[in-house]
């Protein structure tokens, strides 16, 4: 393929920053049109077909890099506002995005799982001081507050059965 002298820089920056991490189309355009940067700064018709010589390569796929990106963000048991936050900021389109929070997840589950990777949440789920903090926490990880007042609330439902078998057994 023969590359076009006025595409030839651009796309060295554009492979170069592609090698490093793996980018949505929207991240890339706006790297290449940056006018802040001093290797960018293109015009967004350079950019619209340095881009389209990277998809047409396979360097870059907003598929690939939303699973990957949602995989991770499972992962973190992020709540349903958090991935769409993140994925917003990636810059993925709006459709990949819905697509995304679309799956059939068990957000409850997921934050009654999240709860119990943070240190001490049994303990801090007993009073109410600890039981703001746990519902902070489940806020900023992307769950609205009616979950999880719910997950906080199973959380303190356990852990009082818990205790009781415990002076049971006694």
């Amino acid at each position: 393929m023969e590359i076009p002298q006025e595409l030839k820089l651009p796309l060295q920056r554009a492979v170069a920053r592609v090698e490093y991490s793996d980018l949505t189309v929207g991240e890339m355009e706006k790297y290449l049109t940056d006018p802040r940067r001093a290797s960018t700064g293109f015009s967004p018709e350079i950019a619209a077909r340095v881009i389209a010589i990277l998809r047409e390569q396979g360097l870059l796929d907003d598929k690939r890099t939303l699973r990957a990106a949602v995989r991770r963000l499972d992962a973190r048991m992020f709540g349903p506002r958090r991935i769409r936050e993140e994925l917003r900021r990636r810059l993925f389109s709006p459709a990949y995005v819905e697509a995304a929070l679309a799956r059939k997840i068990d957000y409850d589950a997921r934050a009654d799982r999240f709860l119990k990777t943070v240190p001490g949440a049994a303990v801090l789920a007993s009073d109410p001081a600890g039981r703001k903090k746990l519902a902070g926490r489940l806020a900023r990880a992307g769950y609205d507050s009616a979950s999880s007042f719910s997950a906080i609330e199973r959380l303190r439902r356990g852990r009082d059965e818990s205790d009781s078998d415990w002076e049971d057994q006694t």
